[in-house]
């Protein structure tokens, strides 16, 4: 009993401090506060589910506009589709009636040289004809002669005397007449072969009309396949690549595109300092002999840093000229050298463009140098040749004499200027840096150069200065290149690793 009168006091005590508690000052200020943030709380929580459904109705609109957007994108490139389409069976079209008027201009011709030939076998027949009434007329005039003759010392009648007096007449207008109608066949001849000329410049206009429009069009068609972006590698398409193409930091990868059969192997030989034939030398040929990427690293010991990549020229079978520049992984290298033989085509200025893009140091390489440059001095040779006098002593000889020995420098000049002057050109129609630098060289000129021999100032053109500008794009590009102390003395040259056996 006495423990549940405790139990029930200290219910009573209990009770009252909770009372004392409730009705103190600062608990009810807390209690209050509570209240507060609890309704804040609420507050917040309702603007908050406010501002999530505003901001999921702004998204569904933006989704909306972007496939409305998309949508149309899409429409746009059907109907680019469609025209292209209907441009190339308009070219077909054109190319098929370009050779049917051709076939029609064969037939034509055929027919303008059976006339020819008519009118031709017509004169010689009118010639012979004259030929022979002048013989007659000869004997007429012969039968004349003796019939005068006769006349005066025989007896003769007078009738007789006229009749071959009026045949040898007879024989004259036959003869006048055989001329008269030879030379109109003649000016027969004459017409119908410049009639026959002028339908064939006319139709040699029209086909070279016909071809510019048909290459109009297909390069039309190819700038539509183009529309699309050039895709942008990710970082782990950029460090695949890399992998894929033995890339080792701390080296300096140097990559040689350019179109098919443009001397990319035989090149990087030459930087390598290996000769044709040899068991570390790229494939070489007259047709594209790298179908897939070639790795080649330098195998003298001061340029072990440098490893050369041969690029699958564009323009083949094997590699279009779409996406070429980032298929072939090209925005991994530390600089990349663009090489042409006889053309700047498209495949060049399209390197050239991504180089920039990618902020890569490219450079611009005709080679085969030597050898074009002796086609041009044979050219002049010929040419001059042409022109001998049959006087030895002439003046214009000894001119000759001396243009003779000016024929390879000459030659030289030519082929320097012409291919910078398109180089150039070709750069400002693709809206490039119309200043950038074109280097001719010789791959045997570059050889005898990294192998440290003595080369003759004759034979050198841009070879040195190619070096001297890679190595410095280089040392611009890359915190630790190889040393680079260029010293020229006469035709020798010597840095770092190369120019050393």
């Amino acid at each position: 009993m006495g423990s549940s009168q405790s139990k029930a006091a200290k219910a009573d005590v209990d009770e009252l401090n909770e009372k004392k508690i409730r009705q103190n000052p600062i608990v009810q200020r807390i209690e209050k506060k509570h209240q507060e943030d609890l309704a804040n709380l609420k507050k917040d929580s309702a603007s908050r589910a406010e501002e999530d459904k505003e901001l999921r109705t702004r998204q569904e609109k933006q989704h909306h506009k972007n496939l409305v957007a998309l949508q149309s994108q899409l429409d746009q490139e059907a109907e680019a589709r469609r025209a292209a389409e209907e441009l190339h069976r308009e070219a077909e079209q054109k190319r098929l009636k370009a050779e049917q008027e051709a076939a029609d201009h064969a037939k034509e011709t055929e027919k303008a040289q059976k006339a020819r030939d008519d009118a031709v076998y017509a004169a010689e027949k009118a010639r012979k004809a004259m030929d022979e009434a002048e013989f007659r007329a000869q004997n007429e005039r012969r039968a004349r002669d003796e019939a005068e003759v006769e006349r005066k010392h025989a007896i003769l009648s007078a009738e007789e005397f006229r009749d071959r007096e009026r045949s040898a007449r007879d024989a004259a207008v036959k003869a006048e007449e055989a001329r008269e109608k030879f030379e109109r066949l003649e000016e027969r001849a004459r017409l119908t072969r410049e009639e026959t000329e002028g339908k064939l410049k006319t139709l040699k206009e029209d086909g070279e009309k016909t071809e510019k429009e048909l290459a109009k069009a297909r390069r039309r068609e190819a700038q539509l396949a183009d529309l699309q972006p050039v895709h942008e590698p990710t970082r782990a398409e950029h460090e695949q690549t890399k992998r894929d193409r033995q890339y080792i930091e701390g080296r300096l990868h140097l990559a040689i595109a350019g179109m098919a059969g443009s001397g990319k192997s035989s090149l990087i030989n030459a930087f390598r300092g290996v000769s044709k034939g040899t068991a570390s030398a790229a494939a070489t040929g007259v047709v594209e002999t790298t179908r897939v990427i070639g790795r080649y690293e330098d195998p003298h010991p001061d340029r072990s840093k440098f490893v050369w990549y041969d690029i699958p020229g564009a323009g083949t079978t094997n590699v279009s000229n779409s996406n070429y520049f980032v298929t072939q992984g090209l925005y991994i290298f530390d600089a990349i050298i663009t090489l042409f033989d006889s053309r700047f085509v498209d495949t060049d200025i399209t390197i050239l463009e991504n180089c920039k893009k990618f902020n890569i140091p490219a450079f611009i390489v005709r080679s085969k140098s030597d050898e074009h440059i002796k086609a041009i001095a044979d050219e002049m040779r010929e040419a001059l040749d042409e022109d001998e006098s049959e006087d030895e002593d002439d003046v214009r000889s000894k001119d000759r004499e001396a243009r003779r020995t000016r024929i390879d420098a000459d030659a030289r000049e030519e082929y320097i200027s012409v291919t910078r002057r398109n180089v150039k050109e070709n750069l400002q129609n693709a809206g490039l840096d119309d200043q950038q630098r074109v280097y001719l060289i010789s791959r045997r000129t570059l050889l005898r150069i990294v192998r440290g021999k003595h080369v003759a100032p004759t034979k050198l053109i841009d070879e040195y200065e190619l070096i001297k500008d890679v190595m410095a794009a280089i040392k611009e590009r890359r915190i630790d290149p190889p040393p680079f102390k260029p010293e020229r003395s006469g035709s020798y040259f010597s840095w770092g690793g190369w120019g050393r056996r």
